[in-house]
């Protein structure tokens, strides 16, 4: 039953590692008081012993005298103890603070710190199924399973995030997973199969549900939101498309193929089909990663700007020509021709798998997510926050090829890499890009 909820009040496999931690930090403390107790009464014992025979030797001019330690000598077992202990009892940091989530395939969440102590688990909790995508918005963190289920986690009393107690929303039947999640304002885009359920976290409803394909077949892939818009993506597929994050309205589609296949050529491609593998907005620039590993930056364009925003372009007249629908006046909707993308020549020898934004010198700090980043900070485009100085674009893959260079003979090198650009604004009040 789709938006049905679920309250779990008691989750057992929910570990909070920093009481466990305090646990053993006030029980090795209590152990060094009682030693060290133990060994002042020693030493009073040892001095009340070391001054009798002080006056026994001083009355007895024959007797040598006794040697004091200086404090400069090796240092006793004890204090060499107690110096071993002292990483062991180092501060377990609260989740309170900043955190970092992560999800693995056999279903755990585990939630660390993002101040100090990063290699410490603070929480962790088992859940029904495999853990597909992790996002935060307003004081709650939503987790896409791969049992058409929803985990929505909030923080208890103390401020600290909660993994025992948690509401479920079923999104659609349990050998179905929910593959992908996208904060849009204060809301949370779930695609599932063709679909996608818009959800609102606090009032654990979905409000709305639009199909973004025909065919269930053809799952969503990706999602990108900034301003009033949302970019979607779907699996084996060349074409973009763009709804308006609050009417979801179907704005614009976008084929890249023909804009690759003329820049590239086919001998560059083979045989593969091109398909869209990875999706981002930062910089005000929609990023697009493919299963070829080539690598796509197109400027966005505010629509009311735009000169062309409302007309209609006729399929094939333009490399991934693209059809616009006319906007809702007074909003900043990031349409896109692939007539202004620029394609690196930096690429992949697989396909993309993921981008990810940070700021540069000089930058503001990271949100969730560079989307997040961007639109959160921008209602319309004239209504922006300061921006940073410079952007670091960041696209992780298997291999690294130049496409410049003719290299079918060398040996293909399958080793993961990391391609990272640098995005400086030079121009003042004007956006990254």
């Amino acid at each position: 039953q789709l938006g049905k909820v679920t309250y779990v009040e008691k989750n057992e496999t929910a570990v909070n590692k920093r009481d466990k931690y305090n646990k053993v930090d006030t029980t090795v403390r209590e152990e060094n008081a009682k030693s060290s107790s133990k060994l002042d009464e020693t030493c009073t014992t040892c001095d009340t012993t070391l001054e009798s025979e002080a006056d026994k030797a001083e009355s007895s001019p024959d007797t040598p005298k006794a040697e004091v330690p200086s404090e400069d000598k090796e240092s006793s077992p004890r204090e060499a103890e107690t110096e071993q202990d002292e990483p062991h009892t180092q501060e377990v940091m609260s989740s309170v603070l900043p955190t970092m989530w992560m999800g693995d395939e056999n279903g755990y969440i585990y939630v660390h710190s993002s101040v100090s102590n990063w290699a410490m688990c603070l929480h962790s909790v088992k859940m029904k199924d495999a853990v597909i995508a992790i996002v935060h918005l307003n004081g709650r963190v939503i987790a896409a399973l791969a049992c058409g289920q929803v985990a929505i986690f909030s923080r208890n009393a103390e401020g600290e995030w909660d993994l025992s107690s948690y509401h479920l929303v079923q999104l659609g039947l349990p050998h179905q997973s929910v593959r992908q999640l996208a904060v849009v304002g204060d809301k949370v885009w779930c695609g599932y199969r063709n679909k996608i359920h818009v959800l609102q976290p606090r009032e654990l409803k979905v409000i709305h549900t639009l199909e973004a394909h025909p065919r269930r077949e053809s799952p969503v892939r990706q999602m990108a939101w900034l301003g009033e818009g949302v970019w979607v993506s779907i699996r084996l597929d060349s074409t973009l498309r763009l709804y308006h994050a609050h009417t979801y309205q179907h704005l614009q589609d976008v084929d890249i193929e023909p804009y690759v296949s003329k820049m590239l050529g086919t001998g560059k491609l083979g045989f593969s089909l091109i398909r869209i593998t990875s999706l981002l907005i930062s910089s005000n620039r929609l990023w697009i990663g493919t299963s070829n590993g080539v690598i796509i930056s197109v400027p966005l364009s505010d629509s009311s700007t735009n000169s062309v925003v409302g007309a209609v372009v006729a399929r094939g007249s333009l490399p991934g020509a693209s059809t616009r629908m006319a906007p809702v006046p007074g909003t900043f909707i990031p349409y896109c021709s692939m007539a202004h993308a620029q394609l690196s020549f930096h690429g992949h020898r697989e396909n993309v798998k993921f981008f990810v934004a940070v700021p540069g010198n000089g930058g503001m700090s990271a949100a969730s997510t560079p989307s997040e980043a961007m639109s959160a900070s921008v209602s319309s485009f004239g209504n922006a926050l300061k921006l940073p100085t410079a952007m670091l674009v960041i696209s992780g893959g298997e291999g690294y090829v130049d496409f410049r260079i003719e290299d079918d003979n060398e040996p293909r090198d399958g080793a993961s890499h990391l391609l990272v650009w640098q995005l400086i604004n030079d121009i003042p009040g004007n956006p990254l890009g």
